[in-house]
């Protein structure tokens, strides 16, 4: 199938999965949460409990000579820590010798992702998701909320699970995709995820395709 280069390793919340993970894939994604109190970044995936692992202790292991893509899932951000959560992921940036270019900040919230785009970062807008179960009129809604927000707070990418690829490559063509496919390879419905990921890898406008790591190191 080929297109490497976009495919990511999902949800690498832990050092283990990432020592294993960056030798094998262009990019890896995590979840991440703000604390403002102690101005620090903790990786950790709701409603999971936290390890303690920050983001400085996480972005420590990943070997430059890599050009690892890292995707950082930003739980939280918000109004109140936006502001303050960009000046530290900053100094962590540097302090660890890492390319902006190569980091994504996805937020459900893309109004608080203008000023981390502003920085050379890139950002995206994590999509509702599940649109292919809405109705056609609630499905009508929802992609006018979706254009308005775009429209206001635009981002360098749009985000979400592949079941809704087909709807978001109709209604935003012109919008670069990062997607994530999470079922595993044994899954009944390899056939159809195969595919549907090669279409997905074949649209110039996608540029990362998440996908399962399927191996229990690290899980969280």
């Amino acid at each position: 199938m080929g297109y490497s280069e976009k495919i990511w390793a999902h949800r690498v919340n832990s050092i283990p999965k990432l020592e294993y993970t960056q030798k094998k894939y262009a990019g890896v994604e995590l979840d991440i949460l703000y604390d403002l109190k102690s101005n620090t970044f903790d990786v950790n995936h709701p409603p999971a409990e936290s390890i303690g692992l920050t983001l400085d202790n996480y972005f420590s292991t990943i070997k430059k000579t890599n050009n690892l893509g890292v995707w950082l899932d930003f739980k939280n951000l918000s109004n109140e820590n936006a502001q303050q959560s960009l000046i530290k992921l900053k100094e962590l940036i540097k302090k660890h010798n890492l390319n902006s270019n190569d980091i994504v900040v996805e937020s459900q919230s893309p109004e608080f992702l203008v000023d981390f785009k502003n920085e050379e970062l890139k950002t995206s807008y994590y999509l509702p998701t599940f649109l292919n179960r809405l109705s056609e009129e609630e499905l009508k809604q929802k992609l006018q909320e979706i254009k308005t927000k775009i429209a206001n707070h635009p981002t360098t990418a749009i985000s979400t699970n592949i079941v809704d690829y087909s709807i978001i490559a109709k209604h935003f063509p012109n919008e670069t995709k990062y997607l994530w496919n999470i079922d595993g390879v044994y899954n009944t419905r390899i056939i159809y995820n195969f595919f549907l990921n090669r279409e997905a890898l074949n649209d110039p406008k996608v540029l990362i395709l998440l996908v399962k790591v399927n191996r229990g190191i690290g899980n969280r």
